[in-house]
């Protein structure tokens, strides 16, 4: 009676292993068709969504060229799917790409259509390596691009060693929001350890302490020429002396 029941029990066993091991089998196989038939949704998804036409508007546009280098850019994908347009990747793509290109909004439909909105480097001033090559400066102190032998532009040029760049591209900064006028006439700014030398044109120089607050400094010189008294004339302004300023007609010596 032993051995019968042992056997039955064995048989009993077998059966239910066989059982589970379908089971097994068969969940593989489903989560295989599945998987097969997410890749290929997936693939067919990729396809159908890809971007055929797209628009870009560009702020602050400087180079008027960005508009067009852009879209060569763009145009340049040749893989235009769903998968490899995404904004943040078209984003990361062109930014790397375009030195002209501070910011990048993409906005992708599912109709294949995307939009780009480009926000443009603006140029604050030139600066000169020492191998003689000219760089647009930006208003964050970034040399970003070589000058084109082409290109014109009337910006102010620095005369300084690439660690002073940063800093003077903030005085620039100040000078530009407390008088966008003067800032217009800057032709060049020099930096000594001590000071900051800013050329005017018409002879016109300012000279201002590097331990000065340069917005205040800006501010008090700016608030100085605008009143009645030197409103009129050209003048060298010297404030690195904390109990007095000189100020200089720019074709006399003598001290006002």
């Amino acid at each position: 009676m032993t051995r019968a029941n042992q056997r039955r029990i064995a048989k009993a066993d077998i059966s239910e292993r066989r059982r589970a091991t379908m089971k097994r089998i068969a969940w593989i196989l489903g989560s295989s068709f599945a998987m097969a038939a997410s890749v290929s949704a997936l693939l067919l998804l990729n396809q159908t969504f890809s971007v055929t036409e797209w628009d870009i508007e560009v702020i602050e546009s400087s180079p008027s060229s960005l508009h067009g280098d852009i879209n060569s850019s763009l145009a340049a994908i040749e893989n235009r799917a769903f998968w490899s347009t995404r904004p943040a990747t078209i984003r990361s793509r062109l930014i790397q790409t375009l030195p002209d290109l501070e910011e990048l909004h993409v906005q992708r439909t599912l109709t294949g259509s995307m939009h780009l909105r480009a926000i443009a480097r603006t140029p604050i001033a030139l600066w000169q390596r020492q191998n003689g090559s000219i760089y647009l400066v930006d208003k964050s102190g970034l040399p970003y691009r070589q000058l084109s032998a082409d290109e014109s532009v009337d910006l102010p040029l620095l005369r300084m060693g690439e660690s002073d760049i940063v800093e003077v591209a903030g005085v620039l900064q100040q000078l530009r929001v407390a008088d966008p006028n003067r800032f217009s006439r800057v032709s060049e700014l020099f930096a000594t350890n001590s000071s900051w030398k800013i050329n005017f044109d018409q002879g016109q120089q300012w000279m201002i302490s590097r331990s000065e607050n340069i917005a205040n400094a800006i501010t008090s010189v700016v608030a100085l020429l605008d009143k009645p008294r030197w409103r009129s004339g050209h003048w060298r302004v010297d404030t690195r002396m904390k109990q007095r300023w000189f100020i200089r007609p720019t074709k006399q010596e003598g001290v006002i």
